[in-house]
Order: structure tokens, then sequence, then C-alpha cells
């Protein structure tokens, strides 16, 4: 029941032009070996994949204009940084789901403290939260977008290593991206995608 009504929810996001980045294999994938290599038990990383499927789910109460933009102003930044508390309000309401509320509200923290909702740092965010936000990251890098093209695989992994330290924990960076170098997630990522950017 659980993870049908998260494929419902995701799918309605999905209907909107720019909300909530698929969470196809791959990520779910990325997910599973990136997790056990930080010590995350089977139920951990359950929750985390759930959580990456619903991560943006805040952002149905954003109007899809702003979602299209390339460009924000203050103000409307500042609608875009409620979305993780929205996101985090409605799920708690379903018990199952309760689990993944830290992850979603926190995904947006950067890693030297410059994110949103509460500019948490390092440890601070939790560990499960720091992969999402880079995963998250990834994933949005490679999706084309209404206002620019999707980057090329090799492309994200360089912009990923040099936010490393600022908006990415160092070390689950370095675990990234040994991993998505694998075979079978460049298999995977390059059936989903159409072709593997080199």
């Amino acid at each position: 029941l659980t993870l049908s009504s998260i494929k419902c929810i995701s799918q309605l996001l999905a209907k909107r032009s720019n909300v909530a980045h698929r969470a196809d294999g791959s990520f779910l994938k990325l997910i599973s070996i990136i997790g056990p290599k930080f010590n995350m038990n089977e139920s951990e990383i359950r929750t985390l994949q759930y959580a990456a499927m619903l991560h943006d789910a805040g952002q149905i109460s954003i109007p899809e204009k702003l979602l299209m933009k390339k460009h924000l102003t203050g103000k409307e930044f500042d609608i875009v940084k409620k979305h993780p508390m929205t996101g985090a309000s409605i799920l708690s309401q379903f018990k199952p789901l309760r689990p993944i509320v830290p992850v979603m509200l926190y995904h947006h923290e950067n890693f030297d403290g410059t994110g949103y909702p509460k500019g948490l740092k390092g440890k601070e965010i939790p560990l499960a939260a720091r992969i999402l936000s880079l995963v998250g990251t990834f994933e949005a890098m490679i999706t084309k977008k209404p206002y620019r093209k999707a980057l090329s695989i090799s492309e994200a992994i360089k912009e990923i290593r040099k936010d490393s330290g600022e908006k990415f924990d160092p070390k689950i960076v370095n675990v990234f991206c040994e991993v998505v170098q694998r075979k079978d997630v460049k298999k995977l990522l390059a059936k989903e995608l159409g072709e593997y950017g080199k």
C-alpha cells in the first residue's frame, strides 16, 4: 500500500512540466549502492529510495510558471524555498511515509551551511538527505528542462566535483563518482537516457 501510494503521488507530480524529477531505476540503483557504503541498513535504504521518488512533492504548491523560469527574483526564490517544508507537512499526515519526512525536509541543505530551509551544516544534515541532495542534483542535471538542455553524464560529474565541500559532502562525492562509473550503472543510465554522455 505504501509503495503504491508513493508511485501514485509521484506520477501525479510528474504530470506537471517541471515538478519532481523522476526517480527512475538508475537513480534508485545509485542509492542502493551508495547507501551500504555508509553503513545504511536495508530499511534506511528503502526509506531513502521512497524519499527520492517524492523529494520535491512540495513543489505542487509552487506556481508552474516559476518552475519554468531559468532566473528567479528574490521573492520568487523565497516561494520556491518553502517547498521542502510544504512537502514534509503534506506527507507527514500519512503515517507510513513519516520516516521520509526528515530526508525531504533537508535535502536542499548545503554541506557548507548555505542551503535551506534551516541552514544546516556538515553532519547536522541527516546522512540520507546529504545523499539525496547529490543524487537528486545529478538527476536534475542530466534531465532536459524547459529552460536548458540536459548535461552529459561527464559534464554533470565535473559540476558535482566542483561543488564538493560546498554543496555536497566530499565523502559522498567520492563514493558517488566511483559508483556512477560502474558498468552496470552506466548501462542502466544509457538505457534510460537513450545514450550515455561521454
